[in-house]
């Protein structure tokens, strides 16, 4: 585990609570997140992407997380589509900061060469999103103008009047981290939250060590949130440290990846490439407990993703309407998670935290 503040070892920062076993597992913990409805690895029918936002609506969902990253603005064009024909009650909609899309045109000579994230486009390998629009461009830009633009931009996709909060999204390189801290882009979320216009400042990261470093190198009250992606599960919990930090911050953490980008719903990928062997092997262990207790293993993975106390929510990416039943049948699952499994788990060295 790495070290705390100033080589302080993370078990200083106390013993990470869980909920109350007796705390409900209800869809309002859920998050819905809207990164497959812009097609991930393949396209994604348009009406399919609407049905699967008004089946969530439908069983309960009210928060939903996109970002300009997915699909370069597809994802919050197709949520917001559907949440203005379908939402019938107030909903919260988080999305991200870093990267603007701009017009092909717009985009000058000297950005094509150092901030288009040419790995992003269509037509480019390592483009996860085939249906993504082919005449705007990524540009990195973690700038407070930056910061600020994106945030009018995803207004206009979304055509919905308000955000719920913004996440810095993936500063997890020196450049973008620096840029994002000394270069203004996190006072400018919080001039955003002062102003009344979101009503949290939060980050959407993977890297746990860099999510560490922007909650302590930024003052205390900076951040209402924390979004961490695959560094809390059934296969990485990386987080934990995190999780900690949180805790004693009282920030609240919305956890994603809690599925190990699909290995444990039966996929092949683990953190957007083929899952290695070790991982394979962790996964069978995992699946030799699931049927040992008669439990689903995405349900398992649930429960343990939702049980830290400081752990709000969690977010299920999710492409269709039968995708979003499995999710919520998965969840009402997690309630017959057994601590006897969490001690079986522990003591095969699968996990680093028994739930309590």
């Amino acid at each position: 585990m790495a070290s705390g503040r100033a080589g302080t070892p993370a078990a200083t920062l106390g013993t990470l609570r869980a909920h109350d076993a007796k705390r409900a597992l209800a869809v309002d913990r859920l998050i819905l997140g809207a990164s497959p409805l812009a097609g991930i690895y393949r396209g994604v029918d348009a009406s399919e992407a609407a049905a699967t936002v008004r089946a969530a609506l439908d069983v309960g969902f009210t928060r939903f997380d996109t970002a300009p990253h997915y699909g370069l603005g597809l994802s919050e064009t197709r949520l917001g589509e559907a949440l203005r024909t379908h939402a019938k009650k107030a909903v919260k909609v988080y999305t991200k900061v870093g990267r603007v899309m701009k017009p092909m045109d717009e985009v000058t000579e000297s950005e094509r060469e150092s901030v288009v994230e040419w790995g992003n486009v269509p037509g480019n390998d390592g483009c996860i999103f085939p249906d993504a629009p082919r005449d705007v461009l990524p540009v990195l830009d973690y700038s407070a103008n930056g910061f600020v633009r994106s945030h009018a931009d995803s207004l206009n996709r979304l055509g919905i009047d308000r955000i719920e909060g913004l996440r810095i999204h993936d500063a997890e390189t020196p450049e973008r981290f620096e840029a994002a801290t000394t270069g203004g882009g996190v006072r400018a979320l919080t001039a955003l939250r002062d102003a009344g216009t979101i009503s949290e400042v939060s980050l959407g990261m993977n890297d746990a060590s860099y999510v560490l470093r922007m909650i302590r190198e930024n003052p205390p009250g900076t951040f209402d949130s924390v979004m961490m992606a695959g560094s809390w599960n059934l296969l990485d919990q990386d987080g934990l440290e995190v999780l900690l930090e949180c805790q004693a911050r009282n920030i609240k953490v919305h956890n994603a990846g809690v599925f190990a980008s699909g290995v444990l719903v039966g996929g092949s990928h683990y953190k957007y490439g083929p899952a290695p062997d070790e991982i394979k092997r962790r996964t069978e262990k995992w699946n030799v407990l699931a049927r040992a207790y008669d439990i689903p293993l995405p349900a398992i993975a649930l429960a343990f993703a939702l049980t830290p106390e400081v752990v709000d929510s969690c977010a299920v990416g999710v492409k269709s309407p039968d995708e979003v039943a499995q999710s919520v049948a998965w969840l009402a699952d997690a309630a017959r998670v057994p601590r006897q499994l969490w001690l079986d788990a522990f003591s095969q060295g699968l996990l680093a935290w028994i739930p309590s």
